[in-house]
């Protein structure tokens, strides 16, 4: 909350200083304006949060509220009152405002609004990073990637997006299962609300029921003023539960009463609340282990996973490393300002050779830190950590003692040798000619001439 920039505008000039003094205890930068055209006139600065009088001079309120709306409909607007009728109130609410105050202010009122909204706010901000982090990792037809795993996902995927199905999602740590279920929401007619996400696994098992369904003022100890719950927010959207197998049992409960009868009631509420909202979940674990250990509700889990769908591993993707490499230089580029555009043929081939472990996530990390250390526009083999050094080491020493006769070929692994000479024709294939084949692996043109005349290539 500190340091978020608000906007105050009332034309009574006592009233405004007031309401500066009362926002800024806060921790909040308050800018005030006494009409509403210099507020419309100062909008490109991107408050955080406008409280706009209703009643003023010229312009008033309620059409300084359809200009902002017009202009941006993302920032939170409450208007300032001093007629409370539930006219008033309806009108200002159609027309986009978050929420209204009546003066005199309360002022648990305004502070409630004001976290209320800023949250918001930030939820906002995060969908809009990471719709732009999608844009990079997802392309018109999926995911960064052509290996045969991906494909075979990416067609499962298809087939889900927008149907109303609820869609559980595996793998290991790392694989991106937040950013698929981003990629179903945002494909889907659920689109248009928003993508709310909740890590079960982060949150204190006692403020679990109320993260998820919201709570009453005084509905527990702490309960200082009513919470609306993430599936509240969720609702027209999708919510997405990330870590579900850490879901307490009451919680569990609770959530199959949802998907069974499309309501629910806050904590410390008799009210029923109706909700359409798509339910996607993940997890690393295998949720079926879960359900045989007696940790997981069996009935639960057949209402979640009424589409289930796998990420493979990085290691048996092999192919999609290089493309992803070059996804994370042209990501890191624009912060680091080094000109990066390529690896070398010994910096590739430590990356290809280790089993990435912690997955895409991994992958990400160790090129930024490369990016860092580099200290060319190419990045070189002694900028990687050591442990992919040493394991690309241990794979040219295998490679040596053993003949094409052994585990390897009898198991039907492919030498890496051959995996690599498969990768490089099947991107001159697709790419037509050695420059853009050579940009889709993120690898430079000279470097990959001379993989090209090693490997024998024409």
């Amino acid at each position: 909350m500190a340091g978020e920039l608000v906007f105050a505008v009332d034309d009574d000039s006592i009233l405004l200083e007031f309401m500066k003094a009362l926002l800024e205890r806060k921790g909040v930068v308050v800018k005030t304006f006494s009409s509403g055209e210099l507020c419309l006139d100062h909008l490109d600065e991107d408050p955080a949060i406008i409280f706009l009088d209703k009643m003023m001079p010229g312009l008033d309120g309620v059409e300084t509220l359809k200009r902002i709306k017009e202009r941006n409909d993302e920032i939170p607007v409450i208007m300032v009152t001093s007629v409370d009728d539930a006219e008033s109130a309806v009108e200002v609410l159609q027309l986009g405002a978050y929420d209204y105050i009546v003066k005199p202010f309360d002022e648990a009122r305004v502070y409630a609004n004001l976290e209320k909204a800023l949250e918001q706010n930030a939820l906002k901000k995060k969908v809009r990073h990471l719709e732009g982090e999608l844009k990079g990792v997802f392309g018109a037809n999926g995911i960064i990637g052509n290996s045969a795993p991906m494909k075979r996902l990416m067609e499962k995927v298809e087939k889900v997006m927008d149907s109303r199905a609820s869609v559980l999602i595996q793998g290991e740590t790392g694989t991106g299962k937040e950013l698929l279920a981003r990629a179903i929401h945002y494909g889907s007619s659920y689109a248009k609300g928003l993508f709310v996400d909740i890590n079960c696994g982060a949150i204190p098992e006692t403020l679990q029921e109320s993260e998820l369904f919201g709570h009453k003022k005084g509905a527990f100890t702490g309960a200082v003023d009513s919470r609306v719950g993430k599936l509240e927010l969720a609702d027209g959207g999708t919510l997405f539960l990330d870590e579900v197998a850490d879901m307490i049992p009451s919680t569990q409960t609770k959530l199959l009463r949802f998907l069974q009868e499309k309501n629910f009631e806050r904590l410390g509420e008799n009210r029923k609340i109706d909700v359409d909202a798509r339910i996607i979940c993940a997890t690393n674990k295998d949720l079926k282990t879960e359900v045989e250990k007696k940790t997981f509700r069996e009935d639960l889990y057949y209402r979640l996973a009424v589409f289930p769908l796998t990420l493979p591993p990085l290691r048996e993707r092999k192919e999609d490393i290089a493309p992803l490499c070059g996804h994370f230089l042209r990501k890191h580029g624009p912060e680091l300002k080094k000109g990066i555009q390529s690896f070398s043929a010994s910096a590739m081939d430590c990356l290809l050779s280790y089993s990435w472990p912690g997955n895409i996530r991994q992958l990400g990390n160790v090129i930024y830190q490369a990016m860092i250390i580099s200290e060319s526009k190419v990045i070189e083999k002694e900028s990687l950590p050591i442990e992919l050094k040493e394991k690309l080491a241990e794979s040219s020493e295998m490679n040596t003692s053993s003949s094409p006769t052994d585990v390897s070929s009898s198991a039907g692994i492919l030498p890496w040798k051959e995996v690599e000479k498969q990768t490089i024709a099947k991107a001159l294939k697709v790419a037509g000619s050695i420059p853009k084949a050579a940009k889709a692996l993120g690898i430079s043109r000279s470097t990959f001439y001379r993989i090209v005349e090693r490997l024998g290539l024409k």
